[in-house]
């Protein structure tokens, strides 16, 4: 009877603790806010506040305390700072840039931006590296912008999307036009010809081709053929090109990431440790000394404690009896 009482009280306080947590999360400049902000995600990514918490105090600082010299620890912060830095903002930074140039030459805008349009230039290149800065459009962002077209309303809308966002409108109704000289327009420019007029000069100002759209009787049939084209992503293609070039400049980014990390920076961390001792391949003369400060590194082995050396053993002797077995196995079948 005790527990039937006491379960009831107990999930009911759980309850009121989440419903308090939850409304303090709501609440502007309280402290679980912040928490909230600093943890929270994009997509399947982590807060950025939360991912360099928890890398530096797993990482980065652990490694530090366990360097054997000088030329350990700064070579740990040479390269791990790098490289959490690197893949913290370089990533970000690369596609975005790469997204903006493609923005320009497609119509298309692929990325989103807090930063003010009246912001210097410094504040609009920093931004490229912040979390709330010029961001690319994930491929979630592509099929909420450009897809789902299901008539006259919600056209115009993703047309003053893009029109405001400095997209290009005449391009963008004519993304699958044919290269002068080559091919047949797409169905999407043939379509964008049907409801305008074959003859209609799609490099007007976005706000005039719009108002000509809005002009357009609703129940103009041409309108049931851009929904048909654009509501579904499979055959939609403006968002179709998006997420492909999404998925392409990400892989863009992360190969000049691990280029970077995998060659560059190991490169740059021998040669400055190697400069600080050699010159012109020679000893340098302030380490000339067998008693100046050039570290000396003991082997692996006895850096072990006695419970570590034994388990090594152990490890070695067995390996050679396998070794030794697999041997005579070898002759024995010959």
């Amino acid at each position: 009877m005790k527990i039937n009482n006491t379960a009831p009280k107990i999930s009911q306080n759980f309850n009121n603790a989440l419903i308090k947590l939850g409304r303090n999360v709501q609440k502007d400049g309280s402290f679980a806010q912040k928490v909230n902000k600093f943890t929270e995600g994009r997509g399947m990514n982590s807060g950025r506040g939360a991912f360099l918490a928890l890398i530096s105090s797993c990482t980065l600082i652990p490694r530090f305390l366990q360097a054997r010299d000088a030329d350990e620890r700064s070579e740990i912060v040479r390269r791990d700072v790098t490289t959490i830095l690197t893949i913290t903002f370089a990533m970000k930074a690369i596609k975005a840039g790469l997204s903006v140039l493609m923005a320009k030459k497609s119509g298309l805008p692929l990325t989103f931006t807090n930063i003010p349009e009246n912001a210097n230039g410094f504040k609009k290149a920093l931004g490229y590296f912040q979390q709330k800065g010029t961001t690319a459009f994930s491929a979630e962002d592509i099929t909420a912008n450009y897809a789902n077209i299901d008539g006259k309303e919600t056209l115009t809308r993703f047309l003053n999307f893009v029109d405001n966002n400095k997209g290009n409108v005449g391009k963008v109704l004519t993304f699958d036009r044919a290269k002068t000289g080559k091919g047949t327009d797409g169905v999407l420019t043939q379509a964008s010809k049907k409801l305008l007029g074959k003859d209609f000069d799609f490099t007007k100002p976005g706000k005039e081709i719009i108002a000509a759209i809005q002009a357009k009787d609703a129940s103009n049939s041409a309108f049931d053929e851009l929904s048909n084209i654009l509501k579904d992503t499979s055959t939609n293609p403006i968002s179709k090109f998006g997420k492909g070039i999404g998925a392409k400049f990400e892989t863009a980014a992360l190969a000049v990431v691990v280029a970077f990390l995998g060659f560059g920076l190991p490169k740059l961390n021998e040669k400055m440790t190697k400069d600080k001792y050699f010159h012109n391949g020679n000893l340098r003369d302030t380490y000339e000394n067998p008693n100046s400060g050039v570290p000396y590194r003991e082997p692996l082995y006895y850096t072990l404690n006695n419970s570590q050396k034994m388990l090594f053993q152990s490890f070695l002797g067995s390996y050679k009896n396998n070794q030794n077995n697999a041997s005579k196995q070898n002759v024995y079948t010959a």
